[in-house]
């Protein structure tokens, strides 16, 4: 999920995680997406939510986000 930073971004997030949804999220500052991680898993036991860094300004961010991704194995259902 790209966005899931802030704003509806978040809110997004959240209401999937409630949904039993694995959220992964895309964002430029992993450190900023941090503190949203811990506020989904504290609302929501159990919640699996993943932070990823990307760029989509950089084709090399977006290369080593697809391939990190890919080597981790993680399913891909839907993309926001």
């Amino acid at each position: 999920m790209i966005g899931a930073s802030s704003g509806i971004g978040v809110e997004t997030a959240r209401i999937l995680a409630l949904r039993g949804v694995q959220v992964v999220t895309a964002v430029r500052n992993t450190g900023s997406c941090a503190k949203v991680k811990q506020d989904i898993v504290n609302q929501v036991p159990g919640a699996k939510v993943v932070v990823m860094e990307l760029d989509l300004s950089s084709m090399e961010s977006v290369r080593k986000f697809a391939s990190d991704y890919k080597s981790d194995g993680l399913p891909l259902n839907l993309l926001m």
